[in-house]
């Protein structure tokens, strides 16, 4: 029987409500509030465990606010095994297909052109190898599909899915680039978000297609592992 994009998957009015809330105060507070308690302490910590921290808490906090979703995303998978499968292995293809595209059109418009927040990441990885791969592979993927794919894009699915998909995807991609506006030129801002719509675009494909969060964290954990393997 041929499946419906219906997405049974999705946040309950109180996981939306404290998502919503805790997103905003994952952007605008906490990285205030821990950069100020590291500045007290005798020894501070290093960048690479400063983001473990809030990776760390970020991830314990969608756990507990998002947990029924969680908890029907990893029925559906198990349900539907075929289906889960097939989301995520044609959303990893189309996501390497869309990103070598990407990059090889802004090789041609931006020669040299710098991702900041990967330079960052590369930065972290000489340092505290463990700990960025704990915090990328592990952490990031749920905290980060459960907000834009769980809280942004499914609640705008039901009304319009070309507004679920294109505010998603933008607000992924800003959520990446948002620490560097003012590094990067208009043009290069522009490459920077460009970089991040293939990625928006796959997981949120693969949501609907697994109708499980599940499959876009597994592809998520996928792409960040294979990046941060390839960092040196």
């Amino acid at each position: 029987m041929k499946r419906t994009h219906s997405l049974s998957s999705c946040p309950t009015g109180q996981e939306t409500v404290a998502g919503g809330v805790y997103l905003i105060f994952q952007l605008l507070l906490l990285p205030s509030i821990l950069s100020f308690v590291n500045g007290k302490l005798t020894t501070p910590l290093s960048d690479a465990e400063l983001n473990f921290v809030f990776y760390l808490i970020n991830f314990l906090a969608t756990i507990l606010i998002y947990h029924r979703l969680l908890g029907h995303s990893a029925r559906q998978a198990a349900q539907h095994p075929a289906y889960f499968c097939q989301a995520v292995i044609l959303g990893l293809a189309a996501y390497y297909a869309l990103f070598y595209f990407v990059r090889w059109l802004i090789s041609l418009l931006v020669p040299g052109f710098t991702n900041y927040n990967d330079a960052a990441i590369a930065a972290m990885s000489r340092s505290g190898r463990f700990l960025t791969v704990i915090s990328t592979v592990i952490l990031v993927p749920p905290a980060e599909e459960c907000a834009f794919r769980g809280l942004i894009f499914r609640n705008l699915y039901g009304k319009s899915r070309w507004a679920a998909y294109a505010v998603s995807m933008l607000a992924f991609a800003c959520i990446h680039i948002l620490g560097y506006i003012g590094t990067y030129s208009p043009l290069e801002l522009v490459m920077a978000v460009l970089q991040y719509l293939p990625a928006g675009l796959s997981l949120a494909w693969a949501y609907t297609k697994a109708d499980s969060i599940f499959a876009p964290i597994l592809i998520h954990a996928c792409i960040n592992l294979i990046a941060v393997g390839g960092l040196r």
